[in-house]
């Protein structure tokens, strides 16, 4: 008897011992979406980029908590002249399939972002001057911009800038998106499309080693089923919590919670060339109807900020005494007067997300209490891209972030810039004054100048007003209780996750 309950006992150690080096062999991560795909230069979408950025590294970064830029698979660089940067690359890098990176691969990687085997050519990748390349040595390698580049190595944050390895990239052909190699510290194991995505610790990563062997992405859409999944154990961390289930778990002793500074602007979108909405006052005036602190409450429970301008204060520039709109019906009734405009009927886009559902409603409260009537019309994604191609809306309610960017002027150049009109400028605005000072911000190096740029940008958008600034939602985390780094992802559902650790 003793003896079986000496086995019996022995057992159930063993059978701890294992679940615990299970638990820590493994981290799994509940996500609401799958991947697109893994080519990060042909990637749009957030979830890819979650993933990206696990596999790909960049030559430089912006490190998400300082803001200041970090050398990656780069040593250093020199600035020859205004357009032209040399190159030392980190020496004994290897990419997943055994290859060493070599200039090659970095010439190969920001070439192709210039071509058209990228979604990026005609944005980012367009600064790149793609004959402006030059191989000095195996580790060193010139690069040129088009024209002088303000920013361009802090754009390198954004997975466009990948270094993809030359021969994995030429092999796959057209299924590279599904077998991708980088020198990142995970490689792909398998991707079960719509159900779970496992990665691998590099073994000959060159950085610093994950506490972890395994990295499992489990897609869990259901918001519920993925918080459960959480509360009971299935899944390590969660990104993107609902703010109802963040704020019921407040006090778990099973789950931690952390919030962190928001990184997407929720906006109400006006097309300008509406001609319901071409006169700024009637834009203003609709700026003015906005209650945001009451917004914010109702539809983020206080795990939000009210916006106050065209950006977010993670950005790079960001004006010291920038002023918030304040709520004034009064001086919205005025201004609509003003304008002549009386019983206006608006169509309001919104897409299938119960937040941008409940700012929809909240705002057709408002509007109404100084004579707007809102008509509110609930999207499908593919539907919402597809129809705000044509122009033919009113308003609608969007997002735009800054999880892979922290410069003004690329991210005015895709919100305000005639160029970016029916792909990502949906308030349509065509101003010749922005469009050329977001262009001389980009072309300028100097960091004092381009910040005076970039005010008279921020006071000309406030004046012709666009888009009213609604929320930054908090970057709601939930993790097991004992699980450490969470507190230090500042690059929201992109984040680098192989720094998290039992």
């Amino acid at each position: 008897m003793k003896m079986k309950s000496f086995l019996l006992a022995l057992a159930a150690t063993a059978l701890l011992a294992a679940s615990a080096f299970a638990r820590g062999d493994t981290m799994t991560i509940g996500v609401a979406i799958d991947a697109k795909n893994l080519d990060p230069q042909n990637s749009v979408d957030t979830y890819s980029f979650c993933l990206t950025n696990q596999i790909y590294e960049t030559l430089y970064t912006v490190d998400g908590k300082t803001r200041k830029l970090t050398p990656v698979l780069a040593e250093s660089y020199d600035q020859i002249d205004e357009k032209t940067y040399r190159f030392h690359l980190k020496k004994g890098v290897k990419f997943h399939n055994g290859d060493e990176m070599t200039a090659e691969d970095v010439v190969f990687s920001l070439k192709r972002a210039t071509s058209p085997q990228s979604v990026f050519a005609s944005s980012k990748g367009r600064y790149i001057d793609p004959d402006g390349f030059v191989i000095e040595d195996k580790y060193t390698v010139i690069v040129k911009t088009r024209a002088p580049f303000g920013g361009f190595l802090e754009s390198m944050k954004h997975p466009y800038a990948s270094i993809l390895c030359k021969r994995a990239v030429e092999e796959a052909g057209n299924t590279y998106s599904m077998n991708p190699v980088g020198t990142g510290a995970f490689k792909l194991i398998k991707w079960t499309k719509g159900e779970k995505l496992e990665l691998e610790a590099f073994a000959d990563y060159h950085g610093e080693k994950p506490a972890f062997k395994y990295l499992t992405f489990l897609i869990i859409p259901d918001d519920s089923t993925r918080v459960i999944a959480l509360e009971t154990g299935k899944v390590d961390f969660v990104c993107a919590m609902p703010t109802a289930e963040f704020n019921r778990l407040q006090g778990s002793d099973k789950v931690q919670l952390v919030r962190a500074p928001g990184l997407v602007l929720y906006y109400l979108g006006m097309n300008t060339q509406s001609p319901k909405l071409a006169d700024p006052r009637v834009r203003l005036a609709i700026e003015y109807a906005v209650d945001k602190a009451a917004l914010n409450a109702v539809v983020y429970e206080g795990n939000s900020a009210p916006a106050i301008g065209p950006l977010l204060p993670v950005c790079s520039f960001f004006p010291e005494n920038a002023q918030a709109f304040p709520y004034d019906p009064a001086k919205a009734k005025a201004l609509l007067a003003e304008a002549g405009v009386k019983d206006l009927k608006l169509t309001l886009w919104a897409l299938n997300l119960q937040d941008l559902i409940n700012s929809a409603t909240v705002l057709q409260g408002m509007l109404a209490q100084v004579g707007i009537q809102l008509d509110i019309q609930v999207l499908e994604n593919g539907v919402f891209n597809d129809r705000m191609k044509t122009g033919a809306y009113d308003m609608f309610l969007y997002m735009w972030g800054m999880m892979t960017n922290r410069d003004a002027s690329v991210y005015w150049q895709s919100l305000f810039t005639k160029k970016a009109i029916g792909t990502t400028n949906y308030t349509r605005l065509d101003d010749d004054r922005i469009d050329g000072w977001v262009t001389e911000a980009t072309e300028t190096l100097d960091t004092a100048k381009r910040n005076a740029i970039f005010q008279q940008t921020w006071d000309r958008i406030n004046e012709l007003h666009p888009m009213v600034y609604l929320a930054i939602p908090s970057e709601l985390y939930g993790a097991q209780k004992d699980l450490k780094g969470v507190e230090d992802l500042c690059d929201g559902k992109i984040s680098f996750l192989g720094r998290l650790h039992y």
